[in-house]
């Protein structure tokens, strides 16, 4: 918290009560905060009600180490109650979620260290708080480990322990001053204040007097300092509105958005269309770095394409949501759109929890969520390295642009299902014959110079429907399409379903011996099925047999039907060799490997 209670509770309690905060993880993480604004104002029986409520939703809600620091305010409560029982039953209950996790044995080893030297155990007071100090440092969480070395010092002020005292007041002082904590700052400037009043030698309390002079002028100047970037930076954006108020009317604005809006519209693909996007909104916005996220609601998985302008072209990558808290999950769990102005490390963990990475590299961005056929599907950044870069009418004009790339989206992804309808067998969810023809002409065109066919025939198939019956028949095709899609799982390889019971594996490569560890391992997992084929005249359960034609074609000429062919003539020839098995076939050398 940064000291604000005041605020910080007034908008906390606002977000408590917002219907679009269903969440109940998110909801858990509200109330832990409003419960730790009422434990650090002494409000313990508010603080204990909200703690209580926000554990309970967490330990339903969240993953097994969530409720840890609901639990831990309210065992620091119990200590400050003087009922350290209670306390010790909380945090041992707790230690065997957390022995492994530095930050979370931060917060134990302090509340135990209180506990101690409430109970006169001074001796052990001081090693729990040197274990709390280390463990925050593993866990590079300067704000915390500032915190701890704070609360170091006021129990080395309560002991008298001036010698080390001062040791740990210049590094608590350098952690507070590097994070840019004025909380923190003031705090260890309370303790120099302190000690000096303790110190009866007139030199060396004067060597005190300049240390604190020194902090404060700092504290005083970097104070200064940020309220001057602040005015500054208000000036500039009033004269950037007033440039755009009189030099661009809010239809020119309004025109630079509409024609973003018109080629995200036309595009195929809005990815490829993000260097322009960033281009054209260089005029209305700071845009050091703008992403696009796409969320996967079944994997909790964000893929995220961003461009940087001090940086190459990046390639996406994906943050997964239960292991890290960012401004995108955050956009996308609560559905709703916010900016921000002046980002620094206290605030973005008071937002996104103890789960985030608390470095601040963009302090101004806008954000907001993505929805497609009502549901949220992604999310849209606009960011900037400096303070102070957007205010209302630039949000508004984000507002619009969002607008679009939602239609956009939309109708992108409706045209994406109705492709995969027209190109997809409807039983196996495979590519049908159809795309395969497509897709080998893409590679023709990439000038691709080797490809390997593979055919995949289920064993005596007509026999077993006439056996079993169709449905059955259809099961068997499911199950093994979904074996071929395992086994040749890869950005470059395509499975194909052919016709009836055969499969088409079309690969833009010639490796032998990776091809025949897949297929090995294929025939296995086919007989790991244990489908009764009474009928097969190979094997007493399901099988297949499988051709693989490898085609060199460094003259561009090979054709589709060229390439099955060879595919076809090596399974010909592998149900010659009795089924239940695989035979590969050079087109080039016509030999057999």
């Amino acid at each position: 918290m940064l000291g604000n209670y005041f605020y910080a509770q007034k908008f906390l309690t606002k977000a408590e009560k917002m219907q679009q905060f269903c969440d109940g993880y998110i909801t858990g993480i509200i109330k832990n905060n409003i419960g730790d604004i009422f434990r650090q104002i002494g409000n313990f029986n508010e603080a204990l009600i909200y703690l209580t409520q926000a554990a309970e939703l967490l330990s339903q809600h969240g993953p097994k180490t969530a409720t840890a620091l609901s639990y831990f305010n309210i065992a620091e409560i119990k200590a400050k109650q003087f009922l350290f029982a209670e306390a010790n039953e909380l945090l041992e209950k707790l230690y065997q979620d957390i022995k492994n996790e530095p930050r979370y044995l931060g917060f134990y080893y302090k509340i135990k260290a209180e506990i101690a030297s409430h109970s006169g155990e001074f001796e052990q007071a001081d090693k729990l708080h040197l274990l709390s100090i280390e463990n925050m440092q593993i866990s590079e969480h300067d704000y915390y480990y500032a915190e701890m070395i704070l609360e170091y010092c006021h129990f080395l002020t309560s002991c008298l322990q001036y010698k080390k005292l001062d040791q740990f007041i210049a590094l608590g002082l350098a952690v507070a001053k590097k994070i840019e904590s004025d909380k923190l700052i003031d705090g260890f400037n309370d303790i120099i204040l302190l000690r000096i009043k303790d110190i009866d030698d007139i030199n060396i309390r004067e060597k005190h007097y300049q240390t604190l002079t020194s902090s404060l002028l700092n504290s005083r100047r970097e104070l200064l300092k940020r309220e001057g970037d602040y005015l500054q930076q208000l000036y500039r954006l009033n004269v950037a509105k007033l440039n755009l108020s009189t030099m661009k009317s809010l239809s020119d604005n309004l025109a630079v958005i509409n024609k973003v809006g018109h080629y995200i519209n036309t595009s195929s693909d809005i990815k490829n269309a993000l260097p322009q996007i960033q281009q054209d909104l260089a005029s209305l916005f700071q845009t050091d770095t703008l992403a696009l996220g796409f969320y996967n609601s079944e994997q909790d998985q964000i893929t995220i394409h961003y461009l940087d302008n001090n940086l190459p072209a990046q390639t996406p990558y994906i943050t997964d949501c239960k292991s890290e808290a960012t401004y995108m999950s955050y956009c996308i769990k609560s559905n709703s759109a916010f900016y921000f102005n002046h980002m620094n490390s206290e605030q973005k963990v008071a937002m996104l929890g103890d789960r985030c990475d608390s470095k601040v590299q963009f302090k101004s961005a806008m954000f907001s969520p993505i929805t497609i056929n009502g549901e949220v599907k992604g999310v849209f950044t606009i960011q900037a390295r400096e303070s102070y870069q957007y205010q209302t009418f630039h949000f508004e004009l984000f507002s619009q642009l969002i607008s679009y790339i939602s239609i956009a989206l939309e109708n992108q992804y409706n045209r994406q299902q109705l492709l995969h309808l027209s190109q997809t067998d409807h039983l196996t969810q495979v590519w049908n014959r159809k795309s395969l023809e497509a897709h080998f002409n893409q590679l023709k065109q990439q000038q691709n110079q080797e490809y390997t066919g593979i055919m995949i025939d289920i064993d005596h198939y007509k026999e077993y429907n006439d056996t079993y019956g169709h449905i059955a028949g259809d099961e068997v095709l499911i199950q093994v399409s979904r074996l071929i899609k395992q086994g040749f799982h890869s950005l470059e390889t395509q499975v194909y379903r052919y016709g009836g019971d055969e499969f088409f594996v079309l690969i833009p490569s010639i490796k032998p011996e990776k091809i025949r560890q897949k297929l090995d391992k294929l025939l296995i997992e086919v007989k790991k099925l244990l489908i009764p084929h009474k009928a097969s005249t190979c094997s007493c359960y399901l099988s297949i047999s499988v051709g693989i034609g490898y085609n060199k074609d460094p003259e561009n000429q090979l054709s589709l039907n060229s390439l099955v062919n060879t595919a076809d003539r090596a399974l010909y020839q592998a149900k010659e060799n009795g089924r239940n098995c695989y035979f590969e076939l050079a087109h080039i050398k016509e030999t057999i490997y």
